[in-house]
């Protein structure tokens, strides 16, 4: 069966109530009234309310669940309910249990006492009523002496009397008008100027799901129709330095060295020796001559064969105290002449520690292993994020080229690496990936005028797959019904709160409706410049 449902607001009076139970347009009616609505906690007001139904031929229902309304709904005989969706019913009257002790026997009680308790007749009320009345008219002709006449002539001024401080009462009277200004502009303020109303409207919409690739150019343009942004970039250069330890070793020392004779017996005529000839020893240690020398031919005197003779420096091909040898002979290279050497010197060697390629690249991790996470943070300062969507997932870092001080394969058993590190990190234009978002979903509820988007998803952006030239941007977005927030806000001028939840929450898709007075004292809706209309999705819990 229909039903009109009247939502009582905390002011209104029993006489504004029968008014909407008449106004309604269905034979059953059903009121809703706030928590401590005074105005029902009355008997009498109730039966003018099942009186002014039952004249217009409706039944009214009582939601609520409040045990005092429902005892009291229950003595007239009017049907309650504890919600719009469950049946109603008149509540039971709990009997009273009377004791014994609560009778009083008339029998018992002395006649005096019965005498007071006996109701006055209409007699004793009439005699009541000429006693009032007899008194009444001998006040009124009880004279009034006259009051004895006062000669002005006679009448002499106090001697002492004050002369009144008029610019004590101009004063005062400033004060009061300023007073008086100051609540007269409030009034104002507090009536035209102040009153404010926020309408949340919860409506169901529609999840869309959004995910765009996006391309980043740094040195380029912006085109939001081809996915091509150009990222906001802030950078932090920081100049790093890491000790660590040489692990690498190296012999080092010095090369003996001396000279060769080389003597030429087996032909006439002079043999060239080239430099780098090697001469070894008979224990195999060479030494490399460091020079050419040209060695005459043989000749004959006295019957015998004289060799040519030439010198020539050598020395030896590695570093160490075992080229230090004694004078001997040699075998050359160059098997034309015969060769002896006198006394090498000047051989050593030791070990010493150097720094070598791993240590520089150990200590160049121990660089990236420092703490990024307050970089990133200063970074993320340098945003106005109230313009810029941050790309977390940018954040990257470039290293130049590190100096290794000693340098590599140089003695050292510490050396200090000194890197310079570029910081960086990316962001997105709020406005431009705002409209990007609209777009998407303008393309997604296209054909469709009774939809609109409630939320284009730029509060929950997600950001994955990146490198230095693309990125792909993530996030849900929500399509309802349309409203028209103008032509609502026009429409609820002056309304109070039940009438602008009824009003509302008839129209198609919207789930809930809340409205907020402000300040306290305003209980009806301002001018339509003055409310304002939010939209919430109601089913964004359920991602």
């Amino acid at each position: 069966m229909k039903k009109d449902v009247i939502y009582i607001d905390i002011e209104d009076d029993i006489t504004s109530i029968i008014e909407k139970v008449k106004a309604a347009g269905a034979n059953i009616v059903a009121l809703v009234p706030p928590k401590r609505a005074g105005v029902l906690q009355s008997v009498v007001n109730l039966k003018l309310l099942q009186k002014a139904a039952g004249d217009g031929d409706k039944r009214i229902v009582l939601i609520t669940s409040d045990h005092s309304l429902t005892a009291l709904a229950a003595g007239v005989k009017i049907p309650v309910a504890r919600n719009l969706q469950s049946k109603p019913e008149i509540a039971p009257i709990a009997a009273l249990e009377v004791d014994d002790e609560d009778i009083i026997n008339g029998d018992d009680l002395p006649v005096g006492d019965l005498q007071k308790t006996a109701p006055k007749t209409a007699a004793d009320l009439e005699d009541a009523k000429a006693d009032k009345a007899l008194a009444a008219l001998q006040n009124q002709e009880t004279p009034t002496p006259p009051k004895k006449p006062t000669d002005s002539k006679n009448k002499k001024t106090p001697r002492g009397m004050k002369v009144p401080d008029f610019d004590r009462f101009r004063k005062r009277l400033l004060i009061g008008s300023l007073i008086g200004l100051v609540v007269v502009i409030f009034l104002v303020w507090a009536i035209v100027y102040a009153p404010r109303a926020t309408v949340t409207i919860t409506a169901k919409a529609t999840r869309t799901p959004i995910e765009v690739p996006l391309t980043l150019t740094p040195g380029g343009q912006t085109k939001i129709d081809d996915n091509v942004f150009k990222p906001v970039t802030e950078e932090i250069k920081k100049t790093q330095t890491v000790d660590f330890s040489a692990t690498g070793q190296k012999e080092v020392g010095e090369k003996a060295s001396g000279t060769m004779k080389l003597t030429n017996s087996s032909d006439s005529n002079s043999v060239t020796v080239a430099a780098g000839t090697r001469f070894s020893s008979s224990d195999g240690k060479v030494f490399v001559s460091n020079s050419s020398v040209t060695v005459p031919g043989a000749s004959v005197s006295g019957g015998q064969i004289v060799g040519g003779t030439a010198n020539v420096g050598v020395v030896a091909e590695e570093i160490g105290s075992e080229y230090n040898l004694s004078a001997q002979d040699y075998t050359s290279s160059d098997g034309s002449v015969a060769t002896s050497g006198g006394q090498m010197t000047g051989g050593s060697k030791k070990t010493i520690q150097i720094v070598t390629a791993g240590d520089v690249a150990k200590a160049q991790q121990q660089v990236k292993e420092q703490d990024d996470d307050s970089i990133k943070a200063d970074l993320e300062k340098k945003f106005n994020t109230d313009d810029v969507v941050i790309v977390q997932e940018s954040f990257t870092t470039s290293t130049g080229q590190p100096v290794s001080e000693p340098a590599v394969d140089q003695e050292a058993t510490t050396a200090k690496l000194t890197v310079e590190t570029t910081y960086r990190l990316y962001g997105l234009k709020r406005g431009e990936v705002k409209k990007l978002l609209d777009n998407f979903l303008d393309d997604e509820i296209e054909g469709r005028d009774d939809q609109q988007i409630y939320d284009n998803g730029e509060n929950k952006l997600a950001f994955e797959s990146f490198n230095n030239t693309s990125v792909t941007l993530s996030t849900t977005g929500y399509t309802g019904p349309k409203i028209d927030q103008k032509r609502l806000a026009k429409e609820i001028e002056g309304k109070r709160y039940g009438e602008i939840q009824q009003m509302v929450e008839s129209v198609r898709g919207v789930d809930n409706v809340h409205t907020d007075f402000w300040p306290f004292w305003v209980t009806s809706a301002p001018s339509s410049d003055k409310i304002t209309i939010k939209f919430v999705v109601s089913n964004k819990s359920n991602e």
